[in-house]
């Protein structure tokens, strides 16, 4: 299984996953080309194929899953009389980000001008557990890692398979490769907003503090006050004129 996690600017997620399988009987082969019409969710595919793998790798406790999309594949990589097949089922799901739960990704604005850090919550995700309480990535999985295109300062233990030592700059792709203890491991990253942003993010705080104001009790009855004050001064310099 490959688990890809795409972090989004906004503290959601992305996470696809791919199950590739093998099929060693003709009937195998057969009721998967049946539910390749007839199953469309995860608990039906999970049942059908008997496959504890197929399910979400979050803890939906602590977050918010939305927007599950599932694309099964045609066997291949068959044998010459068609006995033996690989299959391949990929899922994908959104996670929302944090908000009166736990979350995936932390997100804290603004560590310093401008500077967005983002942690990844380990906790929230969901692996195997070994017997001594473990959380684990089983053997013949791997747990591909991408950050935004503007991410710094990564910080990752365990040591991705990709580099060796320090993280070259401009790196956003990391791989943990299992049979992988995930005990003390860790994530994080920078992002640094462009400085137009946040002059508009400014003004826009200023405008919705006081459109807010305007319309709360306080802002009404000065308003209508003002507005009072205006008509009688209006007529008194009508009666006035006369």
């Amino acid at each position: 299984m490959t688990m890809q996690v795409t972090i989004n600017p906004d503290g959601s997620a992305l996470i696809k996953n791919e199950i590739r399988f093998y099929m060693s009987s003709q009937d195998s082969i057969e009721l998967y080309k049946l539910s390749l019409k007839t199953t469309n969710d995860i608990a039906g595919w999970r049942e059908r194929l008997g496959m504890d793998d197929i399910r979400f790798y979050v803890d939906t406790s602590k977050v918010q899953v939305e927007k599950v999309t599932i694309q099964p594949y045609s066997p291949d990589t068959c044998n010459y009389d068609q006995t033996a097949c690989y299959g391949t089922l990929s899922y994908q799901y959104t996670v929302k980000p944090a908000a009166n739960i736990t979350g995936l990704v932390i997100v804290d604005k603004y560590v310093s001008p401008r500077v967005i850090r983002y942690t990844l919550n380990m906790d929230a995700f969901v692996f195997e557990v070994s017997p001594v309480g473990e959380n684990y990535i089983p053997e013949r999985t791997s747990v591909e890692l991408i950050l935004p295109s503007d991410a710094v300062n990564v910080k990752i233990s365990p040591q991705p398979v990709e580099y060796i030592g320090e993280i070259p700059k401009g790196a956003t792709k990391f791989t943990w490769q299992g049979r992988l203890i995930m005990t003390n491991s860790e994530l994080s990253f920078e992002r640094k907003e462009p400085l137009l942003y946040e002059v508009v993010s400014f003004f826009d705080t200023i405008f919705k503090m006081v459109f807010s104001w305007i319309f709360s009790i306080e802002g009404l009855v000065l308003i209508t006050s003002l507005l009072l004050i205006w008509v009688g001064y209006y007529l008194l310099k009508q009666q006035a004129s006369r």
